[in-house]
């Protein structure tokens, strides 16, 4: 899930593997606790889980839109591994949006009518669905076949637009959180923050890369001179 292509399979990605599925062992043990606290049967717990999901996921998302800036910024064996991982740390963000996912769906399922007169929201619809459908593209392409099945020039494109729409689509929801609801979590102020500084970091390296690239031109023509 980076512009980058990942390597074909190999030590790389079967170390990447037993990471992944540790994580994902860990958000199930995390869910699992949250899950024993809550009554599952109360629309509005099944709602809190919805966002404690998100919580666990969204570190992995922007560890990974901000991955080839830190690297740009900060050289070095510790950039370099996120880097070189990003498929991983994208791996790792669709696993838990998983749960997101689940419990909307047990929301629905459950509470129809709660959830279309206090859950439902047809402008966050536009954003989920197409950023449900990029995540599991995105996730898909992320293993060898499908990805040589795509074709470098339309994997570059897919995950390109899909890492910018799904940063966009996160950071202006705690926007809202902060600016429009009542009831403001540290969470969602902590995120806020997390995800503008990412987007900061992609800014400066960008900036860092043209300066160097323009330096470069303008030595040139004067050697040339």
């Amino acid at each position: 899930m980076n512009p980058r292509a990942p390597p074909p399979p190999g030590r790389d990605a079967s170390g990447e593997y037993c990471i992944l599925a540790c994580v994902i062992a860990l958000t199930a043990v995390s869910m699992g606790g949250f899950m024993a606290a809550s009554d599952l049967a109360s629309a509005p717990d099944i709602s809190h889980l919805i966002a404690v999901s998100v919580r666990l996921a969204v570190p992995w998302l922007y560890l990974a839109f901000a991955a080839s800036a830190i690297a740009t910024l900060w050289p070095g064996r510790a950039s370099h591994w996120l880097l070189r991982h990003r498929r991983l740390l994208g791996l790792c963000y669709a696993a838990g949006m998983a749960w997101q996912l689940l419990f909307i769906v047990w929301l629905v399922v459950l509470h129809r009518e709660w959830y279309l007169e206090v859950q439902y929201s047809p402008y966050a619809l536009v954003e989920e669905i197409p950023g449900y459908l990029l995540l599991g593209a995105m996730t898909i392409t992320s293993f060898y076949r499908p990805r040589r099945w795509l074709g470098p020039h339309r994997w570059r494109l897919l995950h390109t637009v899909g890492i910018w729409f799904l940063w966009g689509e996160t950071w202006s929801t705690y926007w809202f959180e902060i600016h429009d609801a009542g009831n403001v979590q540290w969470t969602d102020t902590l995120y806020y923050w997390l995800g503008l500084i990412a987007w900061l970091l992609r800014v400066a390296a960008w900036m860092r890369k043209h300066a160097g690239e323009h330096g470069h031109h303008h030595s040139t023509t004067a050697a040339r001179a």
